[in-house]
Parts: C-alpha cells; structure tokens; sequence
C-alpha cells in the first residue's frame, strides 16, 4: 500500500516536468512562426513599395510629357525659361514622391523586422524556460518523493 502513494508521485512528478518542458516548446514554436510571418510581411512591404515607387516614376514621366506636349501646344519651346522651371519643379517634386513612398515602405518593413527578432528572442527565452522549468518540477518532485520515502 505504501507503494502507490509512492508511484503516484513519480508519476506526478513525470507529468508535471513533461507538461512543463512540453508548453515551453509550444510556446517557441508559435513564436517562431510569428516570427517567420513578420519576416514575410516585411519583405512584402519592400515589394509593394518597390511597385509603388515605379507606379509613381511612370505617373511622373507622363506629367513630364503633358507638360512638354502642352508647351508645344502653346507654341512654347520646351527649352525656355519659364517651361523649364516648370518641369524642373515637377521632377523634384515627382522624384520626392517616389523617395516617400520607398522610405515609409522600409519604415513598415523595419517594423516587421522589428516584431519578427522580438519573437525570436522570446522563443529562444520560451525555451530556456521551458527546461529550467521542467528541472525545477523534477527537483521538487524528488524533494517530495525523498520526504516521502522518509516519513514512510
């Protein structure tokens, strides 16, 4: 009869370092996986933002256009003053566009990048925990059984 109490409590002590060990490395693994979305969608930022960014250099060139074709409409010459100032403003201004676009795409990428190491450190964190915190049951699980053996 004094057996049972006693496996009872191996057993319990088993469980509870598995159980322990177990949630830890479930942990790290969603973590991991988070970690690889937030890899994705960064890398998915830089694309759109690489797509955008050659969307607006082709709305700039056709402005560029118009502006030439409307010039010359006009009987302007597209080589004179104020024709010239006129497109030299829409190319810094076409080109600042273009440079927003790739600089907020990057500073939403960072942010996943950011998110994704995050989650790379709390998974390798999770883990650790994971095994000191199977250790520590399996250390109070034999300190119960050794109290136990003794008493008995």
């Amino acid at each position: 009869m004094a057996a049972l109490p006693l496996i009872l409590q191996v057993a319990g002590t088993a469980v509870a370092v598995y159980g322990t060990y177990q949630q830890g490395q479930a942990q790290k693994k969603a973590l991991t996986y988070n970690a690889r979305v937030a890899e994705q969608n960064a890398e998915i930022a830089r694309q759109q933002a690489t797509l955008r960014a050659s969307q607006q250099d082709r709305l700039n060139r056709l402005r560029m256009g118009s502006i030439r074709a409307a010039a010359g409409a006009s009987g302007g010459v597209a080589n004179e003053g104020s024709i010239i100032d006129i497109l030299a403003d829409q190319a810094i201004q076409g080109e600042l566009q273009k440079q927003e676009i790739l600089y907020e795409g990057e500073l939403k990428a960072r942010g996943f990048d950011a998110s994704a190491t995050l989650s790379i450190m709390e998974g390798s964190a999770a883990g650790k925990a994971s095994t000191i915190g199977a250790g520590s049951a399996l250390l109070s699980g034999v300190s119960s059984t050794n109290v136990m053996l003794k008493r008995g």
